[in-house]
């Protein structure tokens, strides 16, 4: 059973970044991006072996209605939120960490 959700800090960025960029695009999209997320979110945790493994304990969700990928592993009983990955960039990306 997960009993605690973490976010990494590259997913934060990913998720602020993002909302930031939909404002600019269209008023209240930044908001439908983060509700998004947040319902996906809901979902692994209710769920959170529901999504294939991708590479070593990454397991990765779509985000509805939005081009994006949530990034995320199971670790004991902790779920953590790796990234919010853009499907656009280069797929190696997606299992790094920012420096």
């Amino acid at each position: 059973m997960v009993v605690r959700l973490v976010y990494r800090d590259e997913a934060l960025e990913d998720i602020a970044y993002a909302m930031r960029w939909y404002a600019s695009r269209s008023e209240g999209l930044d908001e439908r991006f983060l509700m998004a997320v947040l319902e996906r979110e809901a979902l692994i945790r209710k769920y959170p072996k529901g999504a294939p493994l991708v590479h070593k304990h990454f397991r990765q969700t779509p985000i509805n209605s939005f081009p994006f990928l949530m990034v995320y592993g199971l670790i004991k009983n902790e779920l953590i939120i790796y990234r919010i990955f853009h499907t656009k960039q280069h797929q190696r990306k997606k299992f790094k960490r920012r420096t």
